[in-house]
């Protein structure tokens, strides 16, 4: 850790310094290859110098979500900015200059890396690196475009300030803007993602569904992220409308926005209409399936998840909403059976680059509010210098040992999404009759062990069958045993046939019309 009057760090500004200058940009070009969906947040690299000194360059990098990336000028707008942040000792600024900058913002629709390099006090330098670390200028506006909608996104859809966020990793000296402070700025974005919004699918989807869709991707889930968070899905639904027009797939995402607002019979139009067009949408009849379920009517919502099970059975979410109606109407011996038929995917974790370890770390902390006083103002309190982790905090061990060996801390998406819902079982029923069910429905691999070993020993003690011989008694008795199995196969064919034969009659029948 260095100290606040540390004359090299910015004010307010966490910073990573490197032991050797611009490592941070190789590792991060050595990591683009392994970028599958947003990618990381920005990289901000600066360089600073003391020219009344002998003392060599220094170089220092943090992370940024949430800053304009729609022009070089914006990003350069920031690396400028950073030099208002150099802090002072003793009243007297600070010997430390930034000599150079460098910005990173990844795109995701194109997959390479734009990058803004700014020399103090003149000159700017943009170009982009693709996932081999080869240079190539930028020769036209759609390159920005999509990069300020991936810049966006990123802001709106992370979750580092979360309890579990960032997979349970939090990512230290990120550095949150508010990425659209303005309407102006949310007009703008909402441009460039209407352009954008049919490669929207390129930009890969939440961690349980298995193939992105234009109704399910990033960029619909950001866009329905924001405008629900602030309570406005009508502009929402104005956005996803025209595109709406081109795609029916469109339609489960506007009528969900329709239903936001309380538009319902809006939303249910919307859905009559989409299935006519695209009637094999599993995304349109999840949307009826919420509906219906908010309306209590559970038994049409129960046909309905079948019939989505029947058009997407690769995909969690159609399976987990067939095991929540299941659970609804206390049916929970189909329950057990729809969760344990749940396809689970291998959970991939999010795009993160791997650094080398920094030299020393300023990380700059809020004041403790149990140590103002009435009359301090915490907004012109000095930021001070810590780590957020403390090794010798002792309220790090007041978790008991025996609750940190429960599965559910370590699981993911849709190991996760099972977990929940199997705990929901056991809310509503217990634990024992959850195992009296489970007995019903499932046959453990421990009993049918058991049960098959068993059944090997009473072969073997039967024995081979008996030939006839010239003595009667003998021959009766070796026909009564020859007998004896025929008519156990017949009675087992027998059973079986009865067996199909029920379900023949227990299987429903859905008219797809």
């Amino acid at each position: 850790m260095v100290v606040v009057a540390d004359p090299s760090v910015l004010r307010g500004i966490p910073e990573f310094f490197e032991s050797e200058l611009s490592e941070c940009l190789a590792a991060r070009t050595e990591s683009l290859a392994t970028f599958r969906e947003l990618g990381p947040p920005d990289l901000c690299h600066i360089v600073k110098t003391n020219p009344k000194t002998q003392v060599k360059d220094i170089g220092s990098y943090h992370y940024v979500l949430g800053n304009d990336a729609s022009s070089s000028a914006t990003l350069a707008a920031y690396l400028n900015s950073l030099t208002y942040s150099i802090g002072w000792v003793g009243g007297k600024p600070s010997p430390w200059k930034i000599k150079s900058g460098t910005y990173c913002c990844f795109n995701a629709f194109s997959r390479v890396d734009v990058r803004v390099e700014v020399r103090i006090p003149g000159g700017v330098d943009c170009y982009v690196v693709d996932l081999r670390g080869d240079r190539h200028p930028i020769n036209n506006q759609e390159v920005w475009n999509e990069t300020a909608v991936s810049a966006v996104l990123r802001a709106i859809l992370d979750d580092n300030d979360e309890p579990d966020g960032n997979d349970g990793q939090p990512l230290l000296g990120l550095r949150k803007l508010d990425p659209l402070p303005t309407l102006a700025d949310e007009k703008r974005f909402l441009e460039a993602a209407q352009q954008a919004f049919w490669k929207g699918w390129q930009l890969g989807t939440e961690p349980e569904v298995q193939v992105a869709t234009f109704f399910s991707n990033h960029l619909s889930n950001g866009v329905m992220k924001y405008f629900s968070e602030a309570g406005r899905l009508g502009e929402a639904a104005k956005f996803f409308e025209p595109l709406y027009k081109k795609d029916p797939e469109v339609g489960a995402v506007l009528a969900k926005a329709y239903l936001g607002t309380d538009e319902e019979i809006k939303a249910v139009e919307i859905l009559h209409e989409a299935l006519k067009r695209q009637p094999l949408s599993y995304g349109l009849l999840l949307i009826q399936i919420d509906f219906l379920r908010a309306k209590k009517r559970y038994d049409m919502a129960l046909k309905l998840a079948k019939l989505a099970v029947t058009f997407a059975p690769s995909e969690y979410t159609t399976w987990a909403k067939l095991t929540e109606l299941y659970i609804e109407t206390g049916d929970f011996k189909s329950a057990l059976l729809s969760l344990n038929s749940c396809p689970m995917f291998t959970y991939c974790e999010r795009d993160a680059m791997r650094m080398p370890p920094p030299a020393r770390t300023h990380l700059p902390l809020k004041p403790d509010p149990a140590t103002l006083k009435p009359e301090d103002d915490p907004k012109k309190m000095p930021s001070a210098s810590g780590t957020i982790f403390d090794e010798n905090d002792p309220r790090e061990n007041e978790v008991h040992p025996e609750l940190q060996r429960l599965p559910a801390l370590s699981l993911r998406g849709t190991f996760s999404r099972a977990y929940n819902l199997l705990i929901r079982i056991v809310t509503k029923v217990g634990w024992d009759e959850l195992l009296k069910f489970r007995s019903t429905v499932f046959v453990m691999e421990e009993e049918y062990r058991i049960h098959r070993a068993l059944a090997e020993e009473t072969t073997k003690s039967v024995g081979p069958l008996p030939t006839t011989t010239g003595n009667g008694d003998a021959g009766a008795n070796g026909n009564e045993a020859a007998v004896a199995p025929v008519e156990e196969d017949g009675g087992e064919e027998e059973e079986e046939e009865e067996d199909e034969e029920l379900k023949d009659e227990n299987m429903e029948k859905i008219d797809l019309d």
